[in-house]
């Protein structure tokens, strides 16, 4: 009897593997499907469709009228270069949030420069976080200016809003600022 629920229990978490992993690969088939799909919206002559609202609704039809006609943010990809200017990239680890491996990536799309950075639109940021799934790290995080205190070489204030940004002291001991900390 023991040996027919060993088999028993054997051929269930065969199934539930097997499962797995067709779950896996139908999650990433369908993933891939949904970043081709054309976004939805306004067309590209502009014209919104027009939505009639019942009468106990026209309160709300100014606020409907706003949200109707917002454009959505399309994530456009920002432009790299070939290489690092001079043959020297930026530290690139300064900005709160970019570790050695978010470097290495950035480096790899063509971002070796904190005036890159800073130059990037909000539908650049969004291609970014999109590609990168930051899930909105580079907004909360502040890159963007964080890139432009540092390509305008305003240390101090830097300093003040955001800490050391990875530099050591004297001590090896880094700073926080303002921004960065955690209270």
């Amino acid at each position: 009897m023991s040996h027919l629920a060993l088999e028993l229990a054997l051929w269930i978490l065969l199934a539930f593997f097997i499962g797995c992993i067709l779950g896996c690969l139908l999650r990433s088939l369908v993933a891939r499907d949904t970043s081709s799909v054309a976004p939805q919206g306004p067309s590209a002559t502009g014209d919104v469709p027009r939505v009639t609202t019942p009468a106990s609704q026209e309160a709300a039809a100014p606020a409907a009228a706003v949200a109707s006609t917002a454009q959505p943010l399309i994530a456009t990809r920002p432009t790299g270069i070939a290489m690092a200017r001079n043959g020297t990239p930026d530290n690139l680890q300064r900005i709160s949030g970019v570790g050695p491996k978010n470097e290495k990536t950035l480096h790899s799309l063509g971002f070796y420069h904190f005036d890159q950075l800073a130059a990037w639109t909000r539908e650049e940021v969004a291609w970014v976080d999109d590609h990168l799934k930051f899930g909105g790290r580079i907004e909360r995080e502040e890159w963007i200016n964080q890139a432009r205190l540092l390509a305008e070489g305003k240390e101090e204030e830097f300093r003040r809003l955001y800490g050391t940004g990875g530099l050591r002291n004297n001590e090896g001991e880094t700073e926080s600022g303002t921004h960065t900390r955690k209270d």
